[in-house]
């Protein structure tokens, strides 16, 4: 009897499926993300030369519309940063975390090598 209650309650709680999150809208523009991720990339006195990943829509507990993630090419150790840009400028930048995402991106250099 106590199975069936708890099978019933367990169909009452209803639709629990993920919803989606719209897109936010007015992606910032691609001189300022890259601009942005040169000056970070001096601010942490990283050596090499940057690289980022893609923008995408920030994770939905950032205070932010957009991300993207920071590294260098030339860390033995690589250490992702998280870059949050809000109504088209740098927000906020941390040491990425898992919900970041940064691990699974592939990353691309920001503007010319130097040579």
């Amino acid at each position: 009897m106590a199975l069936i209650a708890i099978a019933a309650a367990g169909c009452s709680i209803g639709d629990v499926s993920p919803t989606l999150t719209p897109l936010p809208s007015n992606p910032p523009d691609m001189q300022v993300v890259n601009s942005e991720a040169v000056r970070i990339f001096a601010v942490l006195t990283l050596p090499g030369s940057p690289e980022r990943s893609r923008l995408r829509p920030a994770h939905p507990s950032s205070l932010a519309d957009w991300m993207f993630c920071l590294r260098s090419d030339a860390d033995d150790i690589p250490r992702d940063y998280a870059m949050f840009m809000h109504k088209g400028a740098l927000h906020s930048y941390r040491l990425a975390v898992q919900i970041d995402g940064c691990a699974q991106e592939k990353f691309e250099p920001v503007g010319p090598r130097p040579g």
